[in-house]
């Protein structure tokens, strides 16, 4: 009943319709998104059939604990300027699933999400108190370290930016045909477009797909990359596939590659 409660506010909250508990994502005409709601967490579901299973935002999940055995989060602290008697004020401009963010808090750092989309912003914000919930001493720790605003962050006050030394941008790039993605990044690039006014999971979907088409994401990301350098902040770090081009505009000071990834760091005072 809990769960059902929540369902129809989630589903009053953005305008969308609540389906019935025996529905199945595989019944549903293909190329639309539903969230699913199961012991009171949210995920994404693609609807039709051949396609990824549900995907949520879980901090507590043991790939983050691994991530962090595995060192990910050394390359990108010293992207960041971490260093150990300093770790800077972090604006993560590209929310979405949250990882680095994550390893960014584990790291000491104070760190300030921003996700343009209501729908990842629900899903992250769940994950976030359910995390601060648990028992798990260290994981409510890295989490007490994340704040989450919901919106555009080209669209915050500077006030929000008083403390933040670096904003770290990790666009979302369009999917090597070539390789099979995960099933995260095929949701992301199914279900998520960039006007976050739309709650409408099926429009989404089609704008998402329109806009990979057209490749407009280009505009959008150079966009996003000269807001970030006009703050008065240390540096701007752009987190890209290792063998991507840079951001259309000025080169970045010095980047850092790693296996698969680059991080480019463009300094700013």
């Amino acid at each position: 009943m809990e769960d059902r409660h929540r369902a129809k506010e989630i589903a009053e909250q953005f305008d969308i319709p609540l389906l019935d508990q025996a529905t199945r994502s595989r019944d549903l005409e293909g190329g639309r998104g539903i969230l699913h709601l199961v012991d009171g967490v949210p995920s994404l579901q693609m609807t039709g059939r051949n396609v990824p299973g549900a995907v949520t935002i879980d901090f507590a999940d043991k790939s983050m604990a691994n991530r962090r055995r595995a060192g990910h989060n050394e390359l990108l602290g010293k992207a960041v300027g971490w260093k150990q008697a300093h770790a800077p004020g972090i604006l993560d401009a590209t929310g979405g699933y949250g990882r680095d963010a994550f390893l960014l808090a584990d790291l000491g750092c104070q760190v300030t999400v921003c996700e343009r989309d209501p729908i990842m912003a629900l899903l992250f914000q769940e994950a976030l108190v359910r995390a601060a919930a648990s028992e798990d001493e260290w994981l409510a720790l890295v989490v007490a370290k994340m704040a989450l605003l919901s919106g555009d962050a080209k669209d915050l006050d500077v006030s929000a930016l008083r403390d933040v030394e670096v904003i770290y941008l990790d666009p979302m790039f369009p999917l090597d045909r070539r390789a099979a993605p995960g099933k995260e990044m095929q949701i992301l690039h199914q279900l998520l477009a960039f006007d976050d006014t739309d709650t409408d999971l099926d429009a989404r979907s089609q704008s998402a797909q329109a806009l990979l088409e057209s490749g407009t994401g280009d505009d959008q990301d150079a966009a996003l990359l000269a807001w970030a350098r006009a703050q008065k902040i240390r540096r701007v770090v752009v987190k890209r596939p290792r063998r991507a081009p840079v951001i259309p505009g000025p080169a970045p000071g010095h980047c850092l590659t790693g296996k698969s990834v680059r991080f480019d760091v463009y300094p700013v005072s």
